[in-house]
C-alpha cells in the first residue's frame, strides 16, 4: 500500500507546512510574494511549489486582510522555482530566482484570469505569456497552434538564458494537453536544454531537459529508420552524493552499473510507517540474495534520530540535510514518499515504482 507521507503530499497542505516549519531556519535570505486581491476579505491563500510535471506541493498559507492584502515569505530556493498562489480554487503562477519580492494584484472574482505581476522581469514575462495562453481560442487549428508556439519561443524562450520561465512554458498544459510535445517539439526542448547547460549546468532541470531531448531524438530517428546521431553526451546516471550514518560520502554512481540492479529509495526513516516499510524492504532485499544494490535517501528533519534508524539497515543509507528542499528529490521528480527508482544491471534508469509490489515486479 502506498503511504503518502506528509512531506510531499499536496492534499494535506497544513501537514506539509508543519513539516516545513521544523526544517526551515529563520533568516533574512527570503523571497516574498505579496499582493492585493480586491473583494477578498479574510480569504485563504495557499502557496505551492511545482515539481517537474505540473504537480504541486503546498508549502505555506495565510489569509487576506479585510482589504484583500496578503504577504508570504519563504527561504530563497537553491535553484530558480515556479510557485503557485491559490485563492478560491484558482491559480496565479510566480517565478522566483532568489530573494526578490513579487507583487500580485487581482480580484477575487477574476483571480487567475485577470492579474498583474510586478517586481521582476521574469514575473512580468510570465504574466504576458499566461495572458497569451488564455487568449487562445478553444478550437485553435493545428497550423495556428504551431504559429503560436513559434511566436512564444521567439518572445520568451529563444533568449531565455536558462530562465525558469522557459522551463515552465515547456511544461505548460492547456486544458488536458501539453502545449509543447517533446516528440513533436523536441527542437524547442533542445534549445532550452542548451541554454540551461551553458548557464545553469548544476540546475537539476538541465539533466532532465537533455534527457528529454535525447529520448525524443532517438524515437524520431528510429521512426525514420536513421542511425541515431546524438550531439550531447548521453546521461545514464542522475548521480547523488550524500553522507551515510558514519559520515562517509557515498555516491550513487559507485553502485550503478556494477552488474546488479540498483534501487534508489526516497523516504523518511523517522516516519511512524517506516518500521513496517523497512521490514518489507528487508524481506525483498534478502529474497534477492545479494543480487541487488539499495541506495536509500532519507529526507528526515532530524539527523540524529535518522542515524539510529539507519544503522541497522543492511544496505547503503544516506542523509540529505536539505530535507524539504532536497536537490536529489528535485532531480528525480519526487512528489510522494516513499518512491523507488530502478537502474538496470547495465546502469540504465529503467523504472519508477510507487510501492513495494511495483518494485518487486521490476526486480524480477
Amino acid at each position: 500500500m502506498k503511504r503518502h507521507f506528509s512531506y510531499f503530499s499536496a492534499p494535506v497542505a497544513m501537514a506539509a507546512i508543519a513539516f516545513s516549519a521544523l526544517t526551515t531556519a529563520c533568516g533574512s535570505d527570503d523571497f516574498k510574494i505579496k499582493g492585493e486581491i480586491y473583494g477578498a476579505d479574510d480569504q485563504p491563500v495557499v502557496l505551492a511549489k511545482s515539481d517537474f510535471h505540473g504537480r504541486w506541493v503546498a508549502i505555506d498559507s495565510t489569509r487576506t486582510s479585510s482589504n484583500g492584502s496578503f504577504s508570504i515569505s519563504r527561504p530563497a530556493p537553491a535553484a530558480p522555482e515556479i510557485f503557485r498562489v491559490e485563492v478560491d480554487g484558482r491559480f496565479i503562477y510566480v517565478p522566483i530566482d532568489s530573494t526578490e519580492t513579487v507583487t500580485v494584484t487581482s480580484s477575487l472574482d477574476k483571480f487567475g484570469s485577470e492579474f498583474t505581476l510586478t517586481g521582476s522581469q521574469k514575473a512580468e514575462a510570465l504574466e504576458r505569456f499566461e495572458k497569451e495562453v488564455l487568449a487562445l481560442p478553444a478550437g485553435v487549428s493545428p497550423d495556428s497552434l504551431e504559429s503560436f508556439k513559434r511566436n512564444i519561443f521567439t518572445k520568451y524562450m529563444r533568449d531565455g538564458q536558462g530562465s525558469i520561465v522557459s522551463y515552465y512554458i515547456l511544461t505548460k498544459f492547456v486544458g488536458d494537453k501539453a502545449l509543447f510535445d517533446p516528440q513533436k517539439d523536441y527542437k524547442y526542448f533542445a534549445a532550452v536544454a542548451n541554454g540551461f547547460k551553458q548557464l545553469r549546468p548544476d540546475d537539476p532541470r538541465t539533466a532532465l531537459l537533455e534527457k528529454t531531448t535525447l529520448d525524443a531524438q532517438k524515437l524520431r530517428n528510429k521512426g525514420k529508420g536513421n542511425a541515431i546521431q546524438i550531439e550531447a553526451e548521453e546521461i545514464k546516471v542522475i548521480d547523488i552524493e550524500l553522507p551515510d550514518e558514519n559520515g562517509k560520502n557515498r555516491k550513487l554512481s559507485e553502485l550503478v552499473g556494477n552488474g546488479k540492479p540498483t534501487v534508489v529509495i526516497f523516504s523518511l526513516l523517522t516516519h511512524p510507517d517506516s518500521p513496517a516499510l523497512n521490514l518489507e524492504l528487508s524481506r525483498l532485499y534478502s529474497s534477492l540474495g545479494g543480487n541487488v544494490n539499495f541506495y536509500h535517501i532519507s529526507l528526515d528533519p532530524d539527523q540524529y534520530t535518522w542515524r539510529d534508524a539507519a544503522k541497522n539497515l543492511p544496505w547503503v543509507t544516506v542523509f540529505d540535510p536539505d530535507g524539504e528542499y532536497s536537490t536529489a528529490a528535485l532531480k528525480y521528480n519526487v512528489s510522494d514518499l516513499p518512491t523507488y527508482f530502478v537502474y538496470s544491471a547495465q546502469g540504465e534508469l529503467q523504472a519508477r515504482a510507487a510501492n513495494i509490489n511495483e518494485l518487486r515486479k521490476q526486480l524480477r
